[in-house]
Formats: structure tokens, C-alpha cells, sequence
């Protein structure tokens, strides 16, 4: 069990470093040089903000903050390709849970409880896809009241600007996505197979593709801002899920907070990472920290991110 538990931890943390690698990509496309060892570190500090900080807006600007600040880009541009790391990662969960939801659709049909879930998926992707066809036609809305607004907020214009940028490099580099959609895809699956593997460890009688039904699902919808780390968001919908599976919530429930706590335990790795960073370039641990939420908070209410420096 031990040899197990030793297993799974270093699965998720195989997941953190594909999530780390199509990053290091897509700065390589925009020709920002970042030592992989500083970029490794970095990411692991975003995922202890993540973990807990409602949202995860605060870890992102934290991740654009220390780029911006190593390669001199501007912390707009930075935040773009944080942003498109994000976005490349959720569509690949989204394209797996529409296309598990169509193999699976008389489950979900058949099931008041996974009713909801499914809706909120749905509407979710439909969501995604929306924005994605916003942001390819642009100029086509520029008419419309919501960009009167985004116009008053100048660090968002100058986000909105290097999203667009980033984008159509996207657009232009076939290779570019297919690269990056490959790790979203290998990382979803690892994620899949650490929960199968601690469910067997529960003793949960559900195949892999059972889970590969409801748990791009689950993290979809846990991602939504309510709780930091989707804590409590996670369980519920686990437990409902898996219930309507034939799971028992006295095993769904552990399974949901098993795969939270591997989880945590990279996010303090992250942590004490960011405690001795600053030491290791020189700098006062508490001046280093005080910067740090001074310039998030300011990005933060120049982009009009809410909750992005909660404490």
C-alpha cells in the first residue's frame, strides 16, 4: 500500500510536469527564453496559489509575474500565454467529457442526479466555444456595449491584444496544437488512471472507462470558482456521480478527498518553493512577498479579475 500511495504521488506529479512542458511550448512559440528549472518552479508556485486562493486567477498572474519579470516581456504578454496554457488544457477536458457523455448518454439520461452535472457541462463547453469564436472575430463586436467597458480597463485591452496574438500564432502553427493538445490529453488520462488506481485501493468495482465518464466531468465543474481548490464542490459531485454509478458515498467520498490531498501535497511543494526563491535570487523572503501581492492585486484590478488576491 505504501509502494502504492509512493506510486500515485509521483503520478500527479507526472500530470503537474506535462501541464509544465506544454508551457515551457507555448512560450517557446512566443520567443520567451525561460530556464526550464526557473519555469518548473514557477509552475509549481502557481499550483499552491491555485490550491489555495479562491479561483485560480491569482496563481496565473503569479506565474506571469515572476516570467515577466526574468525575461523582461511585459507582463501582459506573459499573462497571455498563462492564459492560453489554461485554455489548451480545458478544451481537451471538455472535448473528453462531451465525447464520454455521448458515449455514456444513457447513463446520463437515466439518472435524475446526473442530470444537473451534464447541463452544467454542457453549457460550459458551449461557453468555451463561444469565447473562442469571440475571440477569432473580435472585430466583428467591437460595436457592442461590453467592449465600451473593456476599453476603460487598459491592462485588459493590452491582455485581450496579446491573447489575440497568441491565438492566431495557434492558428498558424498546426503542429503547435497538436503538440499541446497531445499533453492536455496524456495528462487528463494520468489523472484518470490515479483515481482508478486509488478507487481499486477503496475497492470501488467500476472499470477505467467508468471513471473516464465522470471524472472530466467532476474536475471540469470543481474548477469553477466557488471554494478554494474546488473543495467541497469536488465531493458533492463526486458522491452524486459515483452514486448514480452504484458507488457508496462512505467510498466516493474518501476516493474524492484522496485525490484533493495528493494534490495539496504538490501544492506545498510549491509552497516551500516559493519561500526559499526569493533566498536563491538574493532577495528578503518578506520584501519578495510583499511585492509579489502588491503587483497581483494591481493586475489583478487593472484586469478587472475578481478574487484574484483573496487571502
Amino acid at each position: 500500500m505504501i509502494f502504492q500511495q509512493q506510486y500515485l504521488y509521483w503520478l500527479a506529479g507526472v500530470v503537474l510536469l506535462m501541464g509544465a512542458i506544454r508551457w515551457k511550448i507555448i512560450l517557446a512559440a512566443r520567443g520567451l527564453d525561460y530556464p526550464w528549472n526557473h519555469l518548473l518552479r514557477v509552475y509549481l508556485i502557481g499550483q499552491f496559489f491555485n490550491s489555495f486562493m479562491l479561483g485560480v486567477a491569482g496563481g496565473d498572474l503569479v506565474r506571469a509575474f515572476y516570467v515577466g519579470r526574468a525575461t523582461g516581456c511585459r507582463k501582459t504578454e506573459a499573462l497571455a500565454t498563462v492564459l492560453v496554457d489554461r485554455v489548451s488544457g480545458m478544451f481537451m477536458v471538455y472535448l473528453v467529457a462531451l465525447l464520454m457523455m455521448a458515449i455514456n448518454a444513457e447513463l446520463f439520461l437515466s439518472h435524475w442526479a446526473l442530470h444537473l452535472p451534464a447541463l452544467m457541462m454542457l453549457a460550459m463547453i458551449a461557453g468555451g466555444v463561444a469565447f473562442l469564436l469571440a475571440i477569432y472575430n473580435v472585430r466583428r463586436f467591437q460595436h457592442w456595449a461590453v467592449f465600451n467597458a473593456v476599453r476603460r480597463r487598459p491592462g485588459l485591452v493590452r491582455v485581450l491584444g496579446n491573447l489575440l496574438d497568441v491565438f492566431d500564432m495557434f492558428r498558424r502553427q498546426p503542429g503547435l496544437v497538436l503538440r499541446t493538445s497531445l499533453l492536455s490529453l496524456l495528462a487528463q488520462i494520468l489523472l484518470v488512471c490515479q483515481c482508478y488506481c486509488l478507487g481499486r485501493s477503496l475497492e470501488i468495482s467500476l472499470g477505467f472507462t467508468d471513471y473516464l465518464a465522470v471524472i472530466p466531468v467532476i474536475l471540469s465543474l470543481a474548477a469553477i470558482p466557488i471554494t478554494p481548490g474546488g473543495l467541497g464542490v469536488r465531493e458533492a459531485l463526486s458522491v452524486t456521480m459515483l452514486g448514480a454509478m452504484g458507488v457508496p458515498s462512505a467510498r466516493s467520498l474518501p476516493l474524492s478527498l484522496m485525490v484533493y490531498a495528493v494534490s495539496v501535497l504538490w501544492s506545498i511543494v510549491g509552497g516551500a518553493i516559493f519561500m526559499g526563491y526569493s533566498s536563491g535570487s538574493g532577495r528578503a523572503r518578506r520584501a519578495e512577498a510583499a511585492e509579489l501581492r502588491e503587483e497581483v492585486a494591481r493586475e489583478a484590478g487593472e484586469f478587472g479579475i475578481a478574487g484574484a488576491h483573496e487571502e
